[in-house]
């Protein structure tokens, strides 16, 4: 698990920057997902920008050791961050919500600001996972 630069098209990186911690977690439709952590703080503390072997990584809150963020590939590129450990633009701390990846004209991959909540496919294709991860997270919020 690494960055752009250290990310081979053939499968894996060349340099790892991030090590598993815990258990894999499964959901019941056999989505997987791992908890991830930087090999090294001082230069990484988010999750990996490519996946190399799972189609979600899980973060560690520094403060609480609870899993507080989700990102989600699709072969092995981001598709999404499920964010719930931070209150963001209204959005309650303990509520999913989501920021869109999309690849730029210069061939980057980009994370939107903006957030949206769940759809309901999106609930029913990773809800079970997120639960299992982490059971006391809600999808909307409670005045939607």
């Amino acid at each position: 698990m690494g960055n752009g630069r250290n990310f081979l098209l053939s499968g894996g990186f060349s340099n790892w920057l991030y090590h598993q911690v815990g258990d894999v977690i499964v959901s019941e439709n056999g989505l997987i997902g791992k908890i991830v952590a930087s090999i090294n703080d001082d230069l990484h503390n988010g999750l990996p920008l490519f996946s190399n072997t799972s189609k979600v990584y899980f973060k560690l809150s520094d403060e609480t050791n609870q899993i507080e963020q989700a990102r989600v590939y699709e072969g092995r590129m981001p598709l999404l961050d499920l964010d719930w450990g931070h209150s963001h633009k209204g959005s309650p701390i303990g509520t999913v919500h989501v920021h869109d990846w999309t690849l730029n004209k210069k061939g980057m991959y980009k994370r939107s600001h903006e957030l949206r909540y769940l759809t309901n496919a999106e609930i029913n294709l990773y809800g079970d996972l997120l639960l299992k991860a982490a059971p006391y997270v809600k999808f909307k919020p409670s005045n939607l």
